[in-house]
């Protein structure tokens, strides 16, 4: 862990705090909030289930790379994470998709040593063919940003790594300024058995990710930030809480957990399961193919809260609502899931208690990673402006 220093606040918080307002605003409201930040809304549309925005911004290079203030335009593509409260979307049916994590080839016959979840590709291709046209229709000084909360997330590195696939890797990086995502499921896996020296010498550093290096990409190019108590950015890896639910069953297929003491929400997730009429087919599909072990792509940032809140949730009882952020902690790809998994502990016995379960649902949705990182930006803005001479200073 390490905190994010003052030279780096603008671009690895305050910009990105707008970014998680844009990825939540996809959700509800999106024109409004978008307007509310500067971004001007050119599209909308749903695409394999999956909701996505385009907008316009003016934006200065320096919050994103480099000392050039010069002002630019930069198109956003957002892409939303699954949302159950839409009714106009096949939401078993994308379900289904998510637990599709088998991992495979890029492309038919590809030889790359990277592999990546089975359902998010299909997804990804079937977005790449809507999105394209709004990557074709930039102008030449236009710049590209990717964004998303959870899934959103996930498929906006994918749609990156696409576009490095099939126009190169250099057309990536002079383009896309950023990929940033907020709670998003890790993807992708990689062999890294022919590469292990230089791979242990650099993660060591925490300024490599092997996966976007198999592209020829920076790490910098990807941001992606974390609630610690979120169990999502745990999914399809080794220290997923939420695959026992699956593989934990009873002979009836219905009741969860069914080893271990009595829980409270053991008969009310049998009650749903029982009810749930495509639950079968889902459990079959999720019992052979959602136990991964994917890996985080990118340079990770945790939104931490103060220590005493810490304390408190581990050793006296559990607050289900969102903390104020007291701090931003980068930390590299490799390190990140061990470190939650010994700092942040959700075991899948927690998870299957009432309070945990609830405040791990809170803690995912889109509102953790708003008006938290929003406010915490906020006040460092605003510290800085107080102290304009003491910030150049530093930096």
């Amino acid at each position: 862990f390490r905190p994010v220093s003052e030279v780096d606040r603008k671009k690895k918080i305050i910009k990105a705090a707008e970014f998680g307002v844009l990825s939540g605003a996809i959700y509800e409201n999106a024109i409004p909030k978008a307007k509310e930040i500067g971004h001007s809304v050119v599209a909308q549309g749903k695409t394999a289930e999956i909701g996505w925005m385009v907008t316009d911004s003016l934006q200065s290079l320096k919050d994103f790379n480099g000392d050039e203030t010069t002002p630019i335009l930069v198109r956003t593509i957002i892409l939303r994470g699954y949302d159950a409260s839409d009714e106009d979307v096949d939401r078993e049916g994308l379900l289904n998709t998510i637990c599709t994590a088998s991992p495979v080839s890029l492309f038919q016959g590809d030889k790359s040593l990277v592999q990546v979840h089975e359902g998010m590709l299909y997804i990804a291709e079937l977005l790449m063919r809507e999105i394209n046209q709004y990557i074709d229709s930039t102008a030449p000084s236009h710049k590209i940003v990717f964004a998303g909360h959870s899934i959103g997330g996930s498929l906006s590195i994918l749609l990156m790594i696409l576009l490095a696939k099939s126009r190169g890797a250099s057309f990536v990086r002079d383009n896309i300024l950023r990929v940033f995502t907020f709670g998003s499921p890790p993807i992708f896996s990689v062999d890294t058995t022919s590469n292990l020296k230089r791979i242990a010498n650099d993660e060591e550093r925490g300024d490599y990710c092997s996966i976007l290096d198999a592209f020829d990409l920076p790490t910098s190019i990807v941001y992606s930030y974390s609630q610690p108590w979120d169990p999502i950015p745990r999914l399809f890896t080794r220290f997923d809480p939420l695959y026992p639910l699956i593989d934990d069953l009873g002979d009836d297929g219905y009741t969860p957990w069914v080893n271990g003491p009595p829980r409270t929400l053991r008969p009310i997730v049998k009650t749903i399961l029982e009810n749930w009429e495509g639950w079968p087919s889902y459990r079959d599909n999720a019992r052979v193919k959602l136990g991964q072990d994917f890996r985080s792509v990118g340079e990770q940032f945790l939104l931490l809260p103060e220590p005493i809140r810490y304390l408190t949730d581990r050793l006296v009882s559990v607050n289900t609502a969102v903390p104020e952020i007291d701090a931003v902690y980068s930390i590299s790809s490799r390190d990140l899931l061990p470190a939650l998994a010994e700092v942040f502990t959700l075991e899948t016995l927690q998870i299957s208690l009432l309070p945990v379960a609830i405040r791990s649902f809170i803690h995912h949705f889109y509102p953790a990673y708003d008006a938290p990182f929003v406010e915490f930006a906020k006040a460092l803005e605003e510290n800085n402006a107080s102290d304009p001479d003491d910030s150049h200073k530093k930096e």
